[in-house]
């Protein structure tokens, strides 16, 4: 009896410990996405192992993806990076014209929503992310996530591999 009980003890422990890690991000709304970020960076060597390089290498990036699919970055190479709120970055975006844009969809091939990037100045340029919203505190790539940051997984639709993670906090 009691070699049984220990085994069945066992997979219920672990069958919890697989839900728990589940429940720590899940697919983000277009809703969601909308609005100012800023990057946290990662270190390389948190970065999946399959991009020789960081093709953004820049340690201070902001985003603001638009309601209209418009899609604005800015970066700076070195910290300290600068402390910027949403109406800041919202208004320095205004004066610009935005060259890329974003589109949330199901994505066929990956079976999930993607974010599609793509650019007006270049052409069959296309980006794939998969949009993660943190739904529970967690660490992971060198960093504390906290509820309500966006995770950006880059991936290869080919291999269905994360080829590079970009974590954002929303800015206030």
């Amino acid at each position: 009896m009691r070699r049984t009980i220990l085994p069945v003890c066992l997979c219920f422990a672990l069958a919890g410990a697989f839900a728990q890690s589940e429940t720590l991000e899940r697919s983000a709304t277009p809703a969601e996405i909308q609005g100012e970020w800023q990057l946290l960076p990662v270190a390389d060597t948190f970065q999946p192992r399959v991009l020789k390089t960081n093709p953004w290498p820049a340690e201070c990036q902001w985003y603001s993806f638009g309601g209209s699919g418009e899609l604005s970055s800015t970066d700076k190479l070195k910290g300290p990076c600068d402390v910027l709120t949403s109406k800041q970055l919202h208004e320095a975006f205004a004066k610009t014209t935005a060259v890329v844009s974003w589109k949330y969809d199901f994505n066929p091939v990956y079976t999930k929503p993607l974010i599609t990037v793509t650019r007006s100045d270049v052409g069959r340029y296309r980006e794939y992310w998969d949009p993660q919203m943190v739904v529970k505190p967690f660490s992971k790539y060198g960093l504390d996530l906290r509820q309500g940051d966006l995770i950006l997984y880059l991936v290869d639709l080919k291999t269905h591999k994360r080829v590079l993670v970009r974590p954002l906090r929303r800015l206030p």
